[in-house]
């Protein structure tokens, strides 16, 4: 039976008594021999239960811990009853009560107890977890179609648990052989020590009539559980072996490596973390047969017996690597299995059925278990959960039924669970799709990333895993992501097929912008088209092609300029806003007159402080432009300054002037003729709209009257 390996793991006291009957009982205790106590406790136990003089209620603790490792699971509770009675329960007393009675089936019983133990210990974690996940206890059934369970024909009635796979077959843990003295009785439950069989495989993975594995490092003490490397070429065996506890020698278990060599098994060589003080057992390769995930109960661990993990870099084995709170508890965590990224284990400290439950979890950092449910996991000790390579395939080893350990077959129903969808760029009201776009699905539980690309129609798909949250989302270069969608793959229990739409909003437009002449509309090639943000100071000046085209990609939501210019034409300019274009381009013509006598055209965004003729900076960048066009060609032009009508006539004169003559003196410092230019300020004498004095307008209005224009005055 497994039992013995919850036994390492168990501390005990020893006090004595006057009695023969009470030494005895206890020396059994002691040495954790419960098969040879237990009747002497129940004996004992009696005159708490009869005599009206003062008793010794050890006794009953002590019936109902051998009852408990025993797996008497009715005694146990009966004997806990009786302390609960007397308030004699300590904290440890209320964990197995728990566990017996829950063994028991008894839910709403020991409910009522972990609440009440809940509140006497609100720092015990083992309550705590059971109080809050009490109300789960329904979806531990909601797997149930996933598996068929049914008992390996291998049985011995005596004690058969932990297999392995060896190629085409499995080997096992049994208490089926005597050995005579050779194989002597273990005080914990008086039956033979473990040993080691071999079943082989059939097609239909039935299994034949098993056979004792004989090797001279098999021992007369517990021999196994055993675990196999991927390419069975390397084994990993749990021994007993001498260790020492405060100063006294003690049984450990620790692990031992052998290798097949030319048909041969290799004698042992130990596991350098083995620890004398403490055991290391249970211990199985990964998928790559790089990693050794094993059992310990070393010091700084979460609790009694912990998960562990060590890495072989090719001449060491790794120090070994606690598995984390989310994994381990303060009970036990035990016989591990492990294929590609899934930890397979036991345990009786996470929320379960009762004794221990069978949970998944994966090998990332940080990943929280899953309960795998019934009829996998029962009330009573369900563990030793493997799968062969088609993972669907494997088998359980549980004392379901009689408390004696059995081998089971397993038959997984394998759910497959896909997420599918589409990726759309949304164009105002219109959706396109995305082709070849990248899609993110980040496994929230695991934390592990994972893609995939679009189709040319935008479409994608991909495989999930069963009991795990799921975040897809997809980021696309000047776009942006308008949502995400947040899966859950936790109680499904049929093939299904989840979807969800991705939109990514562009955060960028095409300017087409054609440069032609104004009267003919011919197209300009060769032209100068310089595109400006304002309010950043950002521009960038391209040429026209054969077609009078420049394209560009500018970002949305923004007010921009573009300015054209060639010799022998007028500069030209025109604003646009992306602000309200929903489309994907923006079509510009922007016209240019050619160079005339008298020709007249305004300078856009000049601008002034405030009743002042300072230029402000922004300013500058329309008449660096303008100082380009009048080097470029032999003019002589007049620019001038006008002013909306408020204000008298005199200031708004002079005002003008002065801004006007501002402009002058800028395209001086910039190398224009001094004989070419001339200011000219015109006050409010020439307005462009109706907002004479005494006229109601608004600042719009009268901002159209307030300008600055050049006029040509002659063309050389």
């Amino acid at each position: 039976m497994k039992q013995f390996i919850l036994s390492i793991f168990i501390l005990s006291s020893v006090a004595t008594f006057g009695q023969i009957k009470q030494k005895i009982a206890n020396k059994h205790f002691a040495r954790l021999e419960y098969a040879k106590c237990i009747e002497m406790y129940a004996e004992l136990s009696q005159d708490c239960f009869e005599s009206k003089k003062k008793s010794d209620w050890e006794n009953v603790r002590k019936a109902a811990i051998s009852s408990y490792h025993l797996f008497n699971m009715k005694d146990a509770a009966k004997y806990y009853q009786q302390l609960h009675a007397k308030n004699m329960l300590d904290e440890m007393d209320r964990e197995y009560y728990i566990e017996a009675l829950r063994y028991e089936q008894a839910y709403e019983k020991s409910n009522t107890l972990i609440i009440e133990s809940a509140s006497l210990f609100p720092k015990n974690p083992f309550f705590k977890e059971m109080k809050e996940d009490m109300d789960k206890f329904d979806s531990l059934f909601a797997d149930s179609a996933f598996y068929r369970t049914k008992e390996a024909a291998i049985n011995s009635g005596k004690g058969d648990f932990s297999a392995a796979y060896n190629g085409n077959s499995i080997v096992f843990v049994s208490k089926a052989k005597n050995t005579g003295f050779l194989n002597p009785r273990y005080g914990w439950d008086n039956d033979f020590f473990l040993n080691m069989m071999q079943s082989t495989m059939n097609a239909d993975s039935s299994l034949n009539e098993p056979t004792l594995l004989k090797h001279n490092y098999l021992s007369r003490a517990h021999d196994g559980p055993v675990a196999f490397s991927p390419d069975g070429k390397k084994m990993v065996i749990t021994k007993n072996t001498l260790g020492k506890k405060k100063g006294k020698e003690v049984i450990v278990l620790a692990l031992y490596f052998s290798e097949l060599v030319n048909g041969e098994w290799s004698d042992l060589t130990p596991f350098q973390h083995n620890n004398a003080t403490a055991n290391v057992g249970h211990g199985v390769f990964s998928s790559d047969g790089k990693t050794l995930y094993f059992v310990s109960d070393m010091k700084g661990g979460k609790g009694e017996a912990d998960l562990y993990s060590s890495t072989w870099n090719g001449l060491i084995w790794s120090s070994p690597k606690n598995l984390g709170n989310k994994v381990n508890t303060d009970r036990n965590e035990m016989f591990p299995f492990v294929q590609d990224d899934v930890l397979y284990f036991a345990s009786d400290g996470h929320f379960g059925l009762g004794g221990l439950d069978v949970f998944e979890v994966s090998t990332a950092e940080n990943s929280v278990p899953h309960n795998v449910g019934f009829p996998v996991n029962t009330s009573h000790d369900d563990f030793g959960l493997i799968f062969d390579s088609s993972k669907k395939i494997g088998f359980l080893s549980s004392n379901r039924g009689d408390n004696i350990d059995r081998i089971y077959h397993v038959r997984k129903r394998v759910v497959r669970v896909a997420v599918e969808g589409n990726v759309f760029a949304l164009y105002g009201e219109n959706k396109e799709t995305v082709g070849e776009q990248t899609v993110f699905i980040k496994n929230r539980t695991t934390q592990k990333m994972d893609s995939t690309i679009t189709d040319a129609k935008g479409h994608f798909s991909k495989s999930l895993a069963l009991n795990n949250n799921y975040q897809i989302f997809t980021k696309k270069d000047e776009f942006i992501s308008l949502n995400e969608a947040q899966l859950s793959t936790s109680g499904i229990n049929k093939d299904s097929t989840l979807t969800c739409e991705l939109l990514l909003k562009p955060t960028t437009i095409s300017i087409h912008l054609r440069i032609i002449e104004k009267e003919s509309r011919n197209v300009i090639p060769g032209a100068t088209a310089t595109i400006s943000n304002y309010n950043t100071g950002w521009d960038t000046t391209l040429i026209t092609n054969d077609e009078g085209m420049v394209t560009i990609k500018v970002d949305r939501n923004i007010v921009f300029w573009a300015h054209g210019a060639k010799k022998g034409f007028v500069d030209g300019d025109i604003s646009f806003n992306t602000s309200n274009e929903d489309g994907k381009i923006i079509d510009l013509e922007l016209e240019l007159p050619k160079i005339k006598k008298g020709e007249k055209f305004k300078l856009e965004n000049i601008f002034y402080d405030l009743n002042k003729s300072t230029l402000r900076p922004e300013s500058m960048a329309s008449l660096d432009r303008l100082a380009d066009f009048l080097l470029k060609n032999d003019l002589k032009i007049e620019l001038s300054a006008h002013t909306d009508a408020r204000g008298s006539r005199s200031y708004n004169q002079r005002l003008s002037q002065a801004r006007a003559q501002s402009c002058v003196d800028y395209l001086l410092k910039k190398g224009v003729p001094a004989a070419g230019i001339k200011a000219k300020g015109y006050g409010e004498t020439d307005l462009v709209n109706h907002c004479k004095d005494g006229v109601t307008c608004t600042e719009d209005e009268h901002q159209e009257n307030r300008r600055t224009e050049v006029k040509i005055l002659e063309v050389n």
